[in-house]
């Protein structure tokens, strides 16, 4: 059941839920430029909001059955963008990647996920070039009192149903421990989404 669950079901309420936000992804995406890294790539929702103007794109994924998913998405892509995008299965503990390697890396609603979010953001910054940039639209714990409250509640039973997902991370003093630069990150409330995923982590993260 388990299996099922995670083969068929959770990969289609995730690509159902990830919809409500294809605005903010053409907000950010775009901006996205030179040797990219997208980290947790999942069914390849992000794809057909890279700019055509990225040099390649290495997607990472751990999930076998999800990187199928985004092979999908990638086969209906314009073959001149196609053939920038590479996907390996991998894990973002342990990136299969020289340092000092890549210009961006995204991370959009996956360090959530992540077991070790902090040695994966200390991989993170090993792979990208000095000055190179992290880009984060993530969903963090809540500031609010009461939000919180509930997110600490329900967490252990959120966890199995998300696949892991953690509802109360508190992503941004992590990748300040990882050394990135945080003075162009911004925290907000998504209308979007209900208040226990609805605090946003968005902006660039730089490597010095």
């Amino acid at each position: 059941m388990i299996n099922l669950y995670r083969k068929h079901i959770f990969p289609y309420l995730l690509d159902k839920v990830s919809q409500k936000l294809n605005v903010d992804r053409q907000r950010i995406l775009p901006f996205l430029a030179g040797d990219v890294l997208e980290l947790g790539v999942g069914t390849g929702v992000n794809f057909s909001f890279y700019s055509s103007n990225i040099k390649s794109l290495i997607a990472i994924e751990p999930d076998a059955v999800l990187l199928q998913r985004a092979a999908k998405q990638k086969a209906v892509l314009a073959a001149q963008q196609a053939d920038k995008f590479f996907l390996v299965q991998g894990d973002g503990h342990a990136l299969p990647l020289p340092s000092n390697s890549v210009d961006t890396v995204l991370c959009c609603l996956v360090l959530c996920s992540i077991p070790d979010p902090l040695r994966a953001l200390c991989e993170i910054y090993r792979v990208l070039k000095p000055e190179g940039h992290l880009v984060l639209f993530e969903h963090v714990k809540s500031d609010d009192r009461l939000t919180h409250a509930f997110q600490q509640a329900l967490n252990p039973m959120w966890r199995p149903l998300a696949c892991g997902c953690c509802l109360e991370r508190d992503t941004f003093q992590l990748i300040n421990q990882a050394g990135f630069l945080t003075d162009n990150l911004l925290t907000y409330r998504h209308n979007a989404l209900p208040a226990l995923v609805g605090t946003m982590l968005e902006g660039v993260a730089t490597k010095p």
